[in-house]
């Protein structure tokens, strides 16, 4: 009996019938979420309708915290203990297994015009993710957390918007609507039910960016380039590997999503506390009420 060749191996890379398609997009342009919750089908949305849905949250929650300043930069520590004993809490009894294998999306499908984010707080010579953020931990771990939100802080607003920044992001590398709404939940998480990081117009795109990409690598095959994702969003490949371990890390690496339900409840309290945050928030001292005559209307 003649000897029969084994099929060749997998190519996921070579099946494009399921890479994301480029297209410009405006989300001034997309449907809007519904209003009511019982309405939100996260399984039919549209991606759009899921960027504009954190688009709206994050800004929301933005306009209400204000300008927070960021915390004062730690000195280097000095060269930690290899002791166990020694390790953070942060650390203790986690030990980070590599992730499935990712199929990477070729980075020259759509060029793209680089843009900058403004310099961020944390400067390149402040202790880096393994000289004393989350390594063998000289420091405490509420320290290590203050210093890891440090690098989300721009030092002035970037001068592009979140919404053209989102619509940026979206062109050159497509996300799907599962991603977007997992950043979301991320984001919720961080600033709003653990206040790990404060959700200003300085921190707001950096959290984005960073969210987006533990999304994309926890929960989809098809991964972008680190290279290719860190200039579309405009801060050099290192700074965005760090600000994605700093996402890990601070939400103790609890990333996927497992059901259908789990996702629309994370989305809906994103929602509410958007809508908490429209409400709370304050008027401008600047702002001057000016209410006409009565008299003089028609």
């Amino acid at each position: 009996m003649a000897a029969i060749d084994p099929p060749s191996a997998p190519n996921p890379a070579g099946d494009a019938g399921v890479l994301p398609e480029f297209r410009s997009l405006s989300l001034q342009d997309a449907p809007s979420p519904p209003a009511d919750e019982n309405e939100l089908d996260v399984m039919t949305m549209e991606r759009e309708t899921a960027m504009k849905l954190v688009q709206r949250a994050v800004l929301a929650l933005a306009n209400a915290t204000g300008d927070v300043p960021a915390t004062p930069p730690l000195s280097r520590p000095a060269t930690p203990s290899s002791s166990r004993e020694n390790l953070p809490a942060l650390m203790r009894g986690h030990r980070r297994t590599a992730s499935r294998p990712a199929t990477p999306i070729p980075a020259d499908r759509e060029p793209h015009q680089r843009v900058e984010l403004d310099p961020a707080e944390a400067s390149h010579d402040e202790p880096t993710i393994t000289e004393g953020d989350i390594g063998y931990g000289a420091q405490p771990e509420h320290i290590q957390r203050a210093n890891m939100a440090r690098k989300f802080f721009s030092k002035t607003v970037p001068r592009i918007s979140l919404e053209d920044y989102m619509n940026r992001i979206q062109q050159y590398c497509p996300l799907s609507t599962g991603v977007w709404l997992a950043a979301g939940s991320y984001i919720l998480r961080l600033c709003v039910l653990d206040k790990a990081v404060p959700l200003t117009h300085r921190t707001m795109h950096r959290l984005v960016l960073a969210a987006l990409v533990t999304a994309m690598k926890a929960l989809e095959d098809h991964r972008w380039p680190q290279a290719r994702f860190a200039g579309v969003g405009g801060v050099d490949q290192h700074a965005l590997s760090r600000l994605e371990l700093c996402v890990e890390f601070l939400l103790s690496f609890d990333l996927q999503i497992f059901s259908p339900q789990q996702m629309t409840g994370n989305t809906i309290a994103l929602q509410k506390a958007a809508q908490a945050a429209t409400m709370s928030a304050k008027l401008p001292s600047s702002f001057n009420l000016r209410i006409s005559n009565p008299k003089y209307r028609q």
